[in-house]
């Protein structure tokens, strides 16, 4: 039986601003959608699932984001002349307010049908610190029992010790537990190394084959536990 389900932050309760980030790429002389940037993000997810399973990762999600979003640049065709300014201007807005800062309008309904079923809820998310206050922000932070991020407790995903933080904070066992997250090597392994369960979020439906449950809206765990 489920009592806990645990939540990435990033592409999970806030999504990357894609919006945003096209009309960066476009006021730089690259014309961009948010579509384009939404799909260019799952090759910045195979990127990262390809260097876990070839235990090649460096180990630091700060790293890894910056990979991340030079994926993204690369995918979306960019050219190498625009690279250095469109670089510049994201690592300056995720700096001032996180690209991660799109929340779907429903995703406050969903978090209190959750808990209106006796479910307790966390977040486990690798973050620089602000996860918290991002919560907070969107007024979500209320439906958590538990906000772990990995910045503030010195140890990031897929380490088994992250999500046994928060499921300390929950009270409950790994089994009665599920995890939500949108990279596989990072958050669905990560999550069964520490024994629960895990759904994949893959909104356009764009991962490659893996074993686990997936989804594309988080209004579909309603059916799920």
């Amino acid at each position: 039986m489920t009592r806990a389900v645990l939540f990435d932050l990033g592409n999970t309760l806030h999504h990357l601003d894609h919006g945003w980030i096209a009309a960066c790429l476009s006021a730089h002389g690259h014309p961009t959608t948010g579509r384009q940037v939404h799909a260019a993000e799952y090759q910045g997810k195979a990127a990262i699932d390809a260097r876990f399973r070839a235990r090649a990762d460096p180990g630091s999600d700060a790293s890894r984001q910056t990979d991340y979003v030079g994926i993204i640049l690369d995918a979306l065709g960019v050219p190498p002349a625009r690279r250095p300014a469109i670089a510049a201007a994201l690592h300056a807005e995720n700096q001032r307010a996180s690209l991660w800062r799109v929340m779907h309008d429903d995703t406050p309904a969903v978090l209190a049908a959750l808990r209106d079923r006796g479910l307790r809820l966390a977040v486990v998310s690798n973050a620089d610190g602000r996860v918290a206050a991002a919560l907070a922000a969107s007024g979500i932070d209320r439906h958590f029992a538990a906000i772990v991020d990995s910045h503030v407790v010195g140890v990031e995903k897929p380490d088994p010790r992250i999500f046994h933080l928060a499921l300390a904070a929950c009270d409950v066992d790994p089994s009665e537990a599920l995890f939500v997250g949108d990279i596989y090597e990072i958050d669905v392994v990560g999550a069964r190394n520490a024994g629960m369960e895990a759904v994949l979020i893959d909104q356009l439906s764009l991962y490659g084959e893996v074993d686990c449950r997936r989804i594309a809206h988080l209004r579909e765990l309603l059916a799920l536990v």
